[in-house]
């Protein structure tokens, strides 16, 4: 039957299931990282070295809490034990949200998203025409809108940049511009982000391998400079106000999980790929804080209006001496490498959420995913609105979207299974009558079946219509895929799965208004 489920054509729009392991490993890894690492050594100046270790170590463990949550609520949809049915952030919210909680989850989603890709877009495009500069000593745009302290002609080429940095517009601050980098981003991510989830593996394993290499070659390049520990101190006091939004911002990616679950194998694990991931990409985290915090000078790293400054421009702006050519190549190659392999997968989420709730077509779908997020990165382009928008969207939307709801939807599951405190003797009178409250009248297109047959996942893993035929026997059912957050003893002796959840979900409110209240201070 896994044979049937990997040929049989996946409902149109979608993936097959054909992810494997390691796979898995990569693309997780790589929606992990984003563009906010290059100001992970900014942070460390800032705060010290104490409170963001501390803080992305505790993140990474709440966010692999909620990944697994996350998780066992999709397995929990009906029919879903082995993940053999099409269930997307949309569809599960669908089934446990009221309807005006749903429309708002699924179009912040969406939002969330965009948002994502936008950042990805316009950095993408800004490094392209720097690249174009340093390699050819030229770039050219068509200028859609004359800034302040600009004269261009229609068509325009520059041979240089007036600052030098990396990651900003060489066209000035003010004109509007599509430019050279910009159609060379386009003209490869689009036909991407037309495909499938699995048919972008490739290139998640590509971009994490040069991101990694990136951080090695950095990694060596700050230890021969010398690394000095006056640099950060253990704890600054008056950087502290950066911690929190400087952290959660680089995890944003437990809300993609549904959509790696419906097209991974079903033999591949759900837990060890998530722990694999969040493991490594938290040491690149740490490997480019400590070493890049310790080997710069604080003076070369100073705190702007639109925040932190990034290890690029430092890097290849000449402020530095005795950076290595390789270190320089690595400037360019980072972002390009990041976010290019991003863009496809954030215009597929887009699109898998939006055929999931049955609200648009394929092509309607394709049109907001991946063609509206190129038209809205023109007016982001130039200037600080990007900060703003990525500053604001993270502040709204992070925390709620990647760890409150998905505890919420692993409890609203949990209560509507009729579950007792030890997970056993499934009760389906309560589901049973949640769906005649659905806000949705039809699931049927929510759910889109990959295979109609029942999945032999082995003894541990039985069928959801299994579990239904002896519920009320009282057999103790274990988890799918053993979906546990705590190791056995613990969850037996310390604290249950429930509990954690209940006391993750008001920490993750507190958190979520934490960081608002930050974001809102930050711009009075």
């Amino acid at each position: 039957s896994q044979t049937m489920e990997s040929t049989r054509p996946p409902p149109q729009g979608y993936g097959h299931k054909t992810i494997g392991f390691w796979g898995s490993v990569f693309l997780i890894c790589n929606n992990i990282c984003g563009p906010g690492m290059v100001q992970i050594p900014c942070l460390y100046q800032q705060a010290g070295w104490l409170l963001p270790t501390v803080g992305f170590i505790a993140v990474a463990f709440l966010c692999y809490a909620a990944s697994l949550y996350l998780a066992r609520a999709v397995a929990w949809m009906p029919g879903n034990h082995a993940y053999t049915r099409r269930v997307e952030i949309a569809g599960i919210t669908a089934r446990l949200f009221p309807r005006w909680a749903y429309l708002a989850t699924v179009w912040a989603l969406v939002l969330s998203f965009m948002t994502a890709n936008i950042a990805s877009i316009v950095v993408s495009a800004q490094v392209m025409d720097s690249t174009l500069l340093a390699a050819a000593h030229k770039t050219c745009a068509l200028v859609i809108h004359q800034g302040s302290d600009t004269n261009f002609s229609t068509f325009t080429c520059i041979s240089s940049d007036p600052d030098g940095a990396v990651t900003d517009s060489p066209f000035g601050s003010s004109a509007y511009v599509i430019s050279l980098g910009y159609f060379i981003v386009m003209a490869i991510t689009i036909p991407l982000g037309i495909l499938n989830l699995d048919d972008n593996i490739v290139v998640q394993v590509g971009g994490v391998v040069f991101l990694s290499a990136c951080v090695v070659v950095w990694a060596v390049q700050f230890t021969a400079m010398g690394l000095d520990t006056a640099h950060i101190p253990v704890v600054n006091t008056g950087g502290l106000g950066t911690t929190l939004p400087g952290v959660l911002f680089n995890y944003g990616f437990v809300a993609t999980i549904p959509s790696w679950l419906n097209e991974k194998k079903v033999p591949v694990p759900v837990p060890a790929p998530n722990l694999i991931a969040i493991v490594f990409a938290t040491g690149l985290y740490l490997v480019l804080g400590l070493f890049g915090g310790f080997g710069l000078d604080p003076a070369v790293l100073p705190t702007t209006d639109s925040g932190c400054t990034d290890i690029l421009s430092v890097l290849d702006g000449g402020s530095v001496p005795g950076v290595w050519t390789i270190s320089k190549i690595a400037t360019y190659v980072f972002p390009i490498a990041n976010l290019l392999s991003s863009i496809p997968v954030f215009a597929i989420l887009i699109r898998y959420n939006l055929l999931n709730t049955g609200i648009c077509s394929k092509r309607t779908a394709n049109i907001v995913a991946v063609l509206l997020p190129w038209l809205l990165a023109l007016f982001f382009y130039t200037g600080n609105q990007l900060n703003m928008l990525i500053d604001w969207s993270s502040a709204a939307f992070f925390v709620f979207l990647n760890l409150t709801i998905p505890l919420y939807m692993y409890i609203r599951q949990y209560m509507l299974k009729g579950f007792h405190h030890d997970g056993s003797a499934w009760d389906d009178s309560a589901y049973r009558h949640s769906q005649s409250l659905s806000p949705i009248a039809s699931t049927s297109s929510l759910l889109q079946p990959v295979n109609d047959d029942i999945i032999d996942a082995g003894d541990h893993a039985p069928s959801l219509e299994a579990a239904y035929r002896v519920a009320h026997d009282h057999d103790d059912l274990p988890l799918p895929d053993a979906l546990y957050v705590l190791p056995r003893w613990m969850r037996m002796r310390v604290v249950s799965e429930i509990t954690l959840a209940y006391f993750l979900f008001i920490f993750t409110i507190l958190l979520a208004f934490a960081s608002m209240a930050e974001q809102i201070q930050t711009v009075w």
